[in-house]
């Protein structure tokens, strides 16, 4: 595959998908697919959810070129916001000219629950559970044997006790490969849980459940930036830098920060993961529920100024459990012509260059946020869908835009006066 050149963003859309076949990114089937904008069938449709009525869609933009790990990726992102795309691809863009984003750390186990509940010696039991973990190994080989052809499986247990409220949590963790694994990891469940009620029969279990706190599957990826890269203005690139390290700080001790600091990090991938047809509630709870890991809510990334390097720091700490399997990662078509694009050969894979796109996309917002302001490069595509709802057509659109950009006004009063003035 070859670069897509520092042109991409200026062809249309026809050539963008005809670059993408000619450097070797997608096959001409999957080119002409794009073009037709895919849809579900009625059938496939009817089988993912209830009560079909119609379909709705979103644009897919291209992260043209992310580094991560010395393997160039063309990441496909469905979103609605204006500047998601662009923010992304300008971080990943400085990142890429020092070496990329590297992945430091990577794991990637599901966890499930069988909980007891009317437990009168929540200690005794969790004693009982750990003891018998040979066989509920055994147990769980047995329930799912296919996984283990492809080198996953059953890893380990552990037991929360919850004495006041007589609750018993056994987890058990499962290397599900490639697949989310919630049936996996159900049919699982349920099979260990009928072998516990068949040793204690006045055993009560209330519930055996995949977990979507995901804190075995944790991916943690950095990069660094030349701070001469991140002048703007009248600001040095240190003093840009300086600012980024302090808005990070301040994203660490304040939730009220911290929120907006990390809905923008997830601006990136929540984009990421619906294009590739995984669950995007999922990996929105599990990374929430992972910023509360010390008892508060606080920020996914860290920014670092390293004045003896000159350079910026970032990282990023986030649970990933997205798949290249099961679900809608082949049935939506967009799902699958999207992991084509991305080339990953795992979903461990997929997970780190997400948290890669997550990474390059706060770089871009915190630092609009610490220099010019983030409406400046917001506001030209928050104009464009201005002129689209107030009427515009075509060539319209950017000539609507352009005026609103210079106009005492923007408003959608101001937009169809525009375009009125357009069309005399």
């Amino acid at each position: 595959m070859k670069a897509l050149g520092k042109d991409f963003r200026h062809l249309s859309r026809k050539d963008k998908l005809q670059r993408l076949k000619e450097n070797g990114w997608i096959s001409d089937e999957s080119r002409q697919e794009l073009w037709d904008y895919p849809l579900l069938s009625e059938e496939v449709a009817d089988s993912l959810i209830e009560n079909v009525i119609t379909q709705g869609a979103l644009p897919v933009g291209l992260l043209p070129d992310i580094e991560v790990d010395g393997k160039h990726y063309a990441v496909p992102m469905m979103v609605e916001e204006p500047s998601v795309v662009a923010a992304a691809s300008y971080g990943a863009k400085l990142v890429n000219k020092t070496g990329g984003f590297h992945v430091e750390s990577s794991e990637r186990l599901m966890i499930g629950q069988i909980v007891f509940m009317d437990v009168e010696q929540p200690n005794k039991l969790a004693e009982q559970l750990l003891e018998k973990e040979a066989q509920i190994h055994q147990i769980a080989d047995t329930a799912y044997p296919s996984i283990l052809k492809r080198g996953g499986g059953y890893q380990k247990i552990d037991v929360d006790t919850f004495s006041e409220e007589q609750l018993v949590s056994l987890k058990v963790y499962i290397d599900t490969k490639d697949a989310m694994g919630a049936n996996m990891m159900n049919t699982i469940l349920e099979g260990i849980s009928g072998f516990l009620k068949g040793e204690w029969p006045d055993i009560n279990v209330l519930m055996s459940i995949l977990s979507n706190h995901a804190t075995a599957s944790v991916v943690r990826v950095s990069g660094e930036i030349d701070i001469a890269n991140l002048a703007r203005g009248d600001m040095d690139g240190a003093e840009i830098a300086r600012r980024l390290e302090a808005a990070s700080v301040l994203a660490y001790v304040d939730p009220y920060r911290a929120v907006t600091h990390n809905k923008g990090v997830m601006n990136g991938i929540h984009a990421v993961v619906l294009a590739t047809g995984n669950d995007t509630r999922s990996a929105e709870a599990s990374a929430h529920a992972y910023a509360c890991k010390e008892g508060q809510y606080r920020s996914m990334t860290k920014w670092e100024y390293l004045p003896s390097k000159a350079r910026l720091r970032g990282t990023i700490e986030i649970p990933m459990t997205l798949a290249t399997v099961g679900g809608g990662t082949k049935v939506v078509p967009i799902a699958r012509l999207a992991q084509e694009l991305l080339h990953v050969d795992s979903a461990k894979e997929l997970g780190e260059v997400a948290a890669a796109v997550g990474l390059a996309q706060n770089f871009s917002a915190c630092r609009a946020l610490v220099s010019e302001g983030i409406q400046e490069g917001h506001m030209s595509l928050q104009y464009k869908s201005l002129a689209i709802v107030a009427g515009a057509k075509g060539d319209e659109i950017e000539k609507v835009a352009d005026a609103l950009k210079t106009a005492d006004t923007a408003n959608m009063a101001k937009a169809k006066e525009i375009i009125a003035d357009l069309r005399e």
